[in-house]
Protein backbone atom coordinates (compact mmCIF):
# COMPACT_ATOMS: atom_id res chain seq x y z
CA UNK A 1 0.00 0.00 0.00
CA UNK A 2 1.35 3.43 -0.94
CA UNK A 3 2.29 5.73 1.93
CA UNK A 4 -0.23 8.47 1.03
CA UNK A 5 -3.09 5.96 0.83
CA UNK A 6 -2.03 4.30 4.10
CA UNK A 7 -1.80 7.68 5.87
CA UNK A 8 -5.14 8.85 4.43
CA UNK A 9 -6.87 5.65 5.48
CA UNK A 10 -5.38 5.98 8.98
CA UNK A 11 -6.64 9.57 9.21
CA UNK A 12 -10.17 8.59 8.10
CA UNK A 13 -10.30 5.71 10.58
CA UNK A 14 -9.02 7.99 13.37
CA UNK A 15 -11.63 10.63 12.49
CA UNK A 16 -14.52 8.16 12.53
CA UNK A 17 -13.45 6.38 15.71
CA UNK A 18 -12.66 9.46 17.80
CA UNK A 19 -15.63 11.50 16.58
CA UNK A 20 -17.91 8.62 17.59
CA UNK A 21 -16.15 8.26 20.94
CA UNK A 22 -16.35 11.99 21.70
CA UNK A 23 -20.06 12.02 20.84
CA UNK A 24 -20.69 9.05 23.15
CA UNK A 25 -18.46 10.31 26.00
CA UNK A 26 -20.14 13.69 26.03
CA UNK A 27 -23.65 12.27 25.68
CA UNK A 28 -23.11 10.92 29.20
CA UNK A 29 -23.06 14.46 30.60
CA UNK A 30 -25.23 16.49 28.20
CA UNK A 31 -28.05 16.00 25.75
CA UNK A 32 -27.47 19.28 23.89
CA UNK A 33 -27.04 18.19 20.29
CA UNK A 34 -24.93 21.22 19.32
CA UNK A 35 -22.39 20.46 22.08
CA UNK A 36 -22.28 16.78 21.14
CA UNK A 37 -21.69 17.50 17.46
CA UNK A 38 -19.10 20.18 18.25
CA UNK A 39 -17.20 17.82 20.58
CA UNK A 40 -17.36 15.03 17.98
CA UNK A 41 -16.12 17.26 15.16
CA UNK A 42 -13.35 18.81 17.25
CA UNK A 43 -12.06 15.43 18.42
CA UNK A 44 -12.56 13.72 15.03
CA UNK A 45 -10.86 16.43 12.97
CA UNK A 46 -8.08 16.76 15.50
CA UNK A 47 -7.50 12.99 15.61
CA UNK A 48 -7.45 12.63 11.83
CA UNK A 49 -4.96 15.46 11.44
CA UNK A 50 -2.77 14.45 14.35
CA UNK A 51 -2.58 10.87 13.05
CA UNK A 52 -0.81 12.20 9.97
CA UNK A 53 1.43 14.54 11.96
CA UNK A 54 2.15 11.94 14.66
CA UNK A 55 3.34 9.39 12.11
CA UNK A 56 5.64 11.92 10.44
CA UNK A 57 7.12 12.79 13.87
CA UNK A 58 7.70 9.12 14.70
CA UNK A 59 9.45 8.65 11.35
CA UNK A 60 11.66 11.67 12.08
CA UNK A 61 12.54 10.66 15.64
CA UNK A 62 13.08 7.07 14.54
CA UNK A 63 15.91 8.19 12.26
CA UNK A 64 17.44 10.18 15.12
CA UNK A 65 16.92 7.85 18.08
CA UNK A 66 16.24 4.23 17.18
CA UNK A 67 19.90 3.16 16.89
CA UNK A 68 20.81 4.53 20.32
CA UNK A 69 20.30 3.60 23.95
CA UNK A 70 19.29 6.21 26.51
CA UNK A 71 19.63 6.54 30.23
CA UNK A 72 16.27 8.00 31.14
CA UNK A 73 17.56 11.05 33.07
CA UNK A 74 19.72 12.02 30.08
CA UNK A 75 17.22 11.71 27.22
CA UNK A 76 16.51 15.45 26.89
CA UNK A 77 20.15 16.63 27.18
CA UNK A 78 21.15 13.99 24.63
CA UNK A 79 18.45 15.06 22.17
CA UNK A 80 19.63 18.65 22.29
CA UNK A 81 23.35 17.91 22.57
CA UNK A 82 24.20 19.37 19.16
CA UNK A 83 22.58 22.74 19.82
CA UNK A 84 23.82 22.90 23.42
CA UNK A 85 27.43 22.37 22.46
CA UNK A 86 27.70 24.23 19.16
CA UNK A 87 29.66 27.06 20.82
CA UNK A 88 32.76 25.38 22.23
CA UNK A 89 34.02 26.83 25.48
CA UNK A 90 35.35 25.35 28.71
CA UNK A 91 31.89 25.21 30.30
CA UNK A 92 30.10 23.47 27.42
CA UNK A 93 33.04 21.13 26.89
CA UNK A 94 33.02 20.12 30.57
CA UNK A 95 29.25 19.64 30.50
CA UNK A 96 29.49 17.50 27.35
CA UNK A 97 32.26 15.35 28.85
CA UNK A 98 30.36 14.86 32.12
CA UNK A 99 27.17 13.97 30.27
CA UNK A 100 29.05 11.40 28.19
CA UNK A 101 30.68 9.97 31.34
CA UNK A 102 27.33 9.67 33.12
CA UNK A 103 25.73 8.02 30.08
CA UNK A 104 28.51 5.42 30.06
CA UNK A 105 28.02 4.80 33.80
CA UNK A 106 24.35 4.05 33.11
CA UNK A 107 25.23 1.28 30.65
CA UNK A 108 22.92 -1.65 31.35
CA UNK A 109 20.24 0.66 32.76
CA UNK A 110 19.32 2.23 29.47
CA UNK A 111 16.26 2.13 27.26
CA UNK A 112 16.62 1.12 23.62
CA UNK A 113 16.02 4.00 21.24
CA UNK A 114 12.91 2.42 19.76
CA UNK A 115 11.21 2.82 23.16
CA UNK A 116 12.20 6.49 23.38
CA UNK A 117 11.28 7.30 19.77
CA UNK A 118 7.49 7.82 20.26
CA UNK A 119 7.82 9.85 23.48
CA UNK A 120 8.35 13.33 21.93
CA UNK A 121 5.45 12.81 19.50
CA UNK A 122 3.22 11.43 22.27
CA UNK A 123 4.01 14.34 24.59
CA UNK A 124 3.23 16.87 21.87
CA UNK A 125 0.04 15.04 20.89
CA UNK A 126 -1.13 14.88 24.52
CA UNK A 127 -0.57 18.60 25.08
CA UNK A 128 -2.36 19.45 21.84
CA UNK A 129 -5.41 17.22 22.40
CA UNK A 130 -5.98 18.49 25.93
CA UNK A 131 -5.44 22.14 24.89
CA UNK A 132 -7.78 21.95 21.91
CA UNK A 133 -10.54 20.31 23.90
CA UNK A 134 -10.13 22.84 26.73
CA UNK A 135 -10.27 25.64 24.14
CA UNK A 136 -13.51 24.25 22.68
CA UNK A 137 -14.95 23.62 26.18
CA UNK A 138 -15.53 19.89 25.78
CA UNK A 139 -17.88 18.96 28.64
CA UNK A 140 -16.34 15.59 29.56
CA UNK A 141 -12.69 16.42 28.86
CA UNK A 142 -10.76 13.49 30.33
CA UNK A 143 -13.10 10.77 29.11
CA UNK A 144 -12.91 12.37 25.66
CA UNK A 145 -9.10 12.66 25.42
CA UNK A 146 -7.75 9.67 27.38
CA UNK A 147 -8.51 7.09 24.65
CA UNK A 148 -6.76 9.33 22.14
CA UNK A 149 -3.64 9.52 24.29
CA UNK A 150 -3.71 5.80 25.13
CA UNK A 151 -4.20 4.60 21.56
CA UNK A 152 -1.64 7.10 20.25
CA UNK A 153 0.88 5.61 22.66
CA UNK A 154 0.08 2.06 21.57
CA UNK A 155 0.17 3.05 17.90
CA UNK A 156 3.42 4.97 18.40
CA UNK A 157 5.18 2.05 20.05
CA UNK A 158 3.96 -0.49 17.50
CA UNK A 159 4.98 1.82 14.65
CA UNK A 160 8.37 2.58 16.23
CA UNK A 161 9.17 -1.09 16.86
CA UNK A 162 8.09 -1.92 13.30
CA UNK A 163 10.36 0.78 11.87
CA UNK A 164 13.30 -0.43 13.96
CA UNK A 165 12.78 -4.05 12.94
CA UNK A 166 12.51 -3.01 9.29
CA UNK A 167 15.80 -1.07 9.57
CA UNK A 168 17.49 -4.02 11.30
CA UNK A 169 16.28 -6.40 8.59
CA UNK A 170 17.55 -4.03 5.90
CA UNK A 171 20.94 -3.72 7.65
CA UNK A 172 21.39 -7.50 7.94
CA UNK A 173 20.60 -7.97 4.24
CA UNK A 174 23.31 -5.53 3.17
Amino acid sequence: MKAILRLSLSAIIAFCFYASWAYYANSLVTSQQNLLIKAALVQGLYSGGITLFFTVLIEFFSTKLSNKAFCLPFVIPTLFKISLFSDRCATTQTFAENLSYLEKKCAGFCLPGMLVTPLPALLLQSILVVSINVLFETPNLWLTVLPSILFSGIYGYIYSIGLTKKKQATNTEV
